[in-house]
Order: structure tokens, then sequence, then C-alpha cells
């Protein structure tokens, strides 16, 4: 049957002031209705039992998760004592599924992103579900791009594998790391690459096969755990056995050294709001080219994105192309172009002892 787990982990940084380390982007409302997580689960349950999907969430988010999601069993929320990034909370995820169902395909994705509609994701799902059963290959979900974006990883396909009612799926030919604007450009112009929405596929044999052959340690220590699920000694046995595990991903881990990996063409909407240049992509401009998200008067203001708390006015004078973000304790103004950096932003107060703050 078919199994999901979602990743929630996430330190709060890329959309600071509004999300902070015990509740980062998925926590917080960004755009549609509820907050990320919800919309996440909202999503796949239109097409898979509760009892059937896990959040792999950290320890210090665990019950900001749990009174986000009261619909889930509650040991179906599994806290990670520490981030392993995602190749642990994958293994861990597969080995749970696997526990419940030996027969279980899993759909792996963020917690974060924003996908529409509904049925159009779960139909591709439950195709990919399909192939990915039949052929045991790890299938990923490539989007393709309506820009040239810096931003994204790419997967340039290869050659098709099959294509089931009317989704393809193709050999994948090579992940790519985030491009430069011209080789965006190019990958756009070629038609054979997709970004790489972080989603995936497959079988729960299959994926802890992967990892016993290209991450064999991390294999062994969810062998080492496995026993324990259910029992009072869970949170201790995956304490123990996290510790002293890799922190690497999925796609450095396994997907990029394995030869089973297919790429299947997702044509639904996809943004994973990676920073707060996403608002502009979820709102509409008004004609001044503005995003506001709450109370805002502005003179001579273009191509501004302003967000604000109920009950607080933010107004602006001659400015253009700047973020503005306005929670109870703390205000962030930048220039789009720097969005990026306010990952460094929360690193410095971090550095500074200015924890209140995170």
């Amino acid at each position: 049957m078919l199994h999901a787990g979602i990743m929630a982990g996430g330190s709060g940084t890329r959309f600071w002031p509004k999300s902070r380390e015990r509740t980062p982007k998925q926590l917080i409302h960004i755009a549609g209705e509820g907050t990320m997580i919800q919309q996440t689960l909202a999503r796949l349950t239109s097409g898979i039992d509760a009892s059937r999907i896990y959040i792999i969430t950290t320890a210090s988010q665990e019950q900001a998760t749990r009174d986000q999601v009261p619909q889930l069993p509650l040991d179906n929320i599994i806290a990670e004592p520490m981030g392993r990034d995602s190749a642990a909370c994958i293994g861990l995820a597969a080995i749970i599924a696997r526990k419940n169902d030996p027969e279980a395909v899993i759909l792996m994705c963020p917690a974060d992103h924003i996908i529409r509609p509904p049925e159009r994701f779960m139909k591709i799902v439950k195709t990919a579900a399909e192939i990915v059963s039949d052929s045991g290959n790890l299938g990923t979900f490539g989007i393709k791009p309506t820009f040239p974006s810096t931003g994204y990883g790419y997967i340039h396909r290869g050659n098709p594998i099959e294509t089931r009612g009317d989704v393809p799926a193709y050999k994948v030919g090579q992940f790519v790391e985030k491009p430069d604007l011209e080789k965006a450009k190019e990958f756009l112009a070629s038609g054979e690459y997709y970004w790489n929405s972080g989603l995936f596929v497959w079988t729960a044999d299959a994926i802890l096969q992967a990892i016993e052959k290209h991450m064999p340690e991390l294999h062994q220590g969810l062998r080492r755990m496995e026993p324990a699920l259910g029992t009072p000694q869970q949170t201790e046995a995956i304490r123990r056995e996290y510790e002293p595990l890799q922190k690497i991903s999925i796609d450095y881990g396994v997907m990029e050294k394995a030869d089973n990996v297919i790429v299947l063409e997702a044509d639904y909407e996809w943004d994973d709001v990676g920073s707060w240049l996403a608002i502009e992509r979820l709102y509409d401009a008004n004609e001044s080219g503005n995003v506001i998200v709450g109370a805002h008067e502005g003179i001579k203001t273009r191509n501004c994105t302003v967000m604000t708390e109920p009950g607080h006015m933010v107004a602006t004078i001659g400015v253009s192309d700047l973020v503005i973000v306005h929670t109870p304790d703390a205000t962030l103004v930048c220039s789009k172009q720097d969005a990026a950096d306010v990952k460094q932003l929360v690193e410095n107060l971090k550095r500074k002892g200015l924890r209140k703050y995170l």
C-alpha cells in the first residue's frame, strides 16, 4: 500500500523573522489556508489514509507539530534527536513503513512546499507508486522549468522508461547543482532538464537496499533501531543510533550513486518557497508591482514585498525592490537581490548571543 513520509525539520532561517527555531517555515502560514504542514497533510490525506502518513521532525519542534496535526495518530509523529539531513530521515521513515507494511511504497515529501492542485498531485503520485512498485526503481519527481532559475538544482533526463497514463518516466541522466544564469537558460531551452523537486517515491525495500549498498553505516544503524520501533525503547534507540550518523542528503548519499534512479515528469504547480522572494509568486501584485500582506500605505513605492502582523501599519516612501517583514519583536528590511542572505543574518544573531530573536 501507499504510505507517505513528511520531512519536517528545518531551522527557521530563510523566513526569519516570521519563522524561528521552534516554529520554522512549515509551522507558519505563508500562503493558502493553514500552515504549510497543515496544507501538506491535507494534500496527502486526499489519497492516503492518515494511519499511513508519518511525520519525521526534530525534538524541539515535536510538540508544536503535534498541536498542528491532531488528526494523525500519536505514534506517527517521530522526533529525531538531532538533525542528520534527509538520508537518515528517509531511512527512518522506510523502516517504520516496512514494519507496518512489508510491501510498503513510500512517498517522501518536504513539509513546506506549495503544490497545486492537490487532485493532480495525487494522481501523479499514485501512478508513480505503481511504476516503482512494478520496477523496483527509485523515483524522483521533476518539474518542468518555467523560467531559468539559479536557485534550484536540476535533473537531466535520459532515455524514456515508460509512460503510464499521462505520466512519463525517464532514466536519470545526471543530477546538476544550482547553475549560473547562462547555464539555467541553456537548460530551459533544451527541454531536457527538470527542476529537482525534492520529492521521492520508492518501495521501502528498494530504498533500504540502496542505503545498504551506498551508505552501509546508516543501514547498520537503522537495523539496530528497527527492533525498538513501537516499544518504550524507541526514543532511546533512535537517539543512540542517530548521534554518530553522517549528516548527508539522500541526493548525495544515494541518488547520485544508484543506477536505478528514474525521474517522473510532474506537471502540477510547485514552489519550494525557498526565500522571501517566493511571496511575489504566491500573491498577486498591485498596480505598482507591490505584494502586500497586511496593512501598508506607500508613496513612490514599487516592486516591494511587505508582510506585517495584524494591527501594525508599514508605511514606505520612495523605495523599490525591498522585502519588509514585521513581527512583534523583529523587523526585516532587505533588498530583493540580497534576500538569500537572511540565513547569514540569522547566523550573525546566533554568533552574537541574541538567541531571544531566534
